[in-house]
């Protein structure tokens, strides 16, 4: 089959792999689309100093290609997404619900061939079939949003509570679109304009340019999801807190960064970390399926394989923010 190889730091190339070969309790999904993600451009730049080569990629959707002897969850032809962290369910972290942060966990297109190629080979329990009227584009979607809808469901805003979400990226922006549903104002910052515009488009109330004329007063916010991974992040989460406000953290910070503690104590402040999700796909395809949320204007380009080179170089391009990759 055709594939993206990344086979050492920033060389990735397409070329010739095996096909894919299901074992028990595994199945082939022919790949339809795929997304590209942070951890893509992370991986590619050395990041994540796992062996390589590897294929990568892990937000997919596509069609059952073949069964492994055991499966009996999904038909060949069923369209579906694919949740790409893979527990270990053998541990007490699994046992308790927490397998999103299972030591044992493989992760798809990092520690085994991922979705930027023709098929990929994954456990049968971590594909979800895709509802009828749901389109592909929309439907490749569900694997970033699960992520913020993981988040919101940590820290679960009410209505009048005065939200701030920093970093307008993906994450960012599809969390915009889900506090919005519980009825509450949500304002935005980002150190882009162009990501800031489309959270206006969107429903933001207020979109602060990191930096620009229009400041936020700190102390100001009762719940903050950082969701950009800067190293400034947390500790603008910090100050414009409000006194007794919930803190989530869902980016991971590219490098460490000290956090001021003194106004976390003054202040009584609960600062949560969410990480990726546990049982957010089926809700989250409803979700979709049901039109209650349109996360497609986040997509910005959709480029074939042989493009995926150039789409992850330019992937902190300010006018890009999800890009697609057609594949079947």
């Amino acid at each position: 089959m055709k594939a993206a190889v990344l086979s050492s730091t920033a060389n990735l190339a397409i070329g010739e792999v095996p096909d894919p070969v299901p074992g028990s309790g595994e199945v082939v999904i022919a790949v339809t689309l795929a997304g590209v993600c942070g951890s893509d451009y992370s991986l590619y730049h050395g990041k994540f100093g796992v062996p390589l080569p590897v294929v990568p990629g892990h937000e997919g959707m596509g069609t059952v290609h073949r069964i492994g002897p055991g499966v009996s969850t999904v038909t060949a032809g069923q369209r579906v997404v694919i949740q790409p962290n893979f527990a270990c369910w053998d541990c007490d972290l699994c046992d308790s619900g927490l397998d999103n942060i299972c030591s044992g966990k493989v992760r798809l297109g990092i520690d085994t061939n991922g979705v930027f190629a023709e098929y990929v080979k994954v456990p049968a329990r971590y594909v979800w079939p895709v509802p009828e009227g749901l389109d592909d584009r929309t439907a490749v979607l569900t694997e970033p949003l699960a992520v913020a809808a993981h988040g919101v469901k940590v820290l679960s805003p009410a209505p009048r509570v005065r939200v701030l979400i920093i970093g307008a990226g993906v994450i960012g922006l599809m969390t915009l679109l889900l506090v919005k549903l519980e009825g509450a104002g949500v304002n935005v910052s980002d150190l882009q304009e162009e990501h800031l515009a489309l959270a206006r488009k969107m429903g933001a109330d207020s979109a602060f340019l990191v930096g620009g004329n229009e400041t936020m007063q700190p102390s100001s916010f009762d719940l903050i999801y950082e969701t950009s991974g800067a190293p400034s992040g947390l500790a603008d989460a910090i100050e414009f807190a409000a006194p007794g406000a919930r803190i989530a953290l869902l980016g991971l910070p590219a490098e460490a960064h000290p956090v001021p503690t003194t106004p976390i104590v003054r202040k009584e402040l609960t600062l949560v970390g969410s990480m990726i999700y546990t049982d957010e796909f089926p809700g989250v395809l409803e979700l979709l399926e049901s039109g209650r949320i349109d996360p497609k204007p986040l997509i910005s380009d959709v480029v074939g394989l042989e493009d995926l080179d150039g789409a992850i170089k330019t992937f902190n391009s300010p006018d890009r923010i999800k890009v697609l990759v057609s594949i079947g």
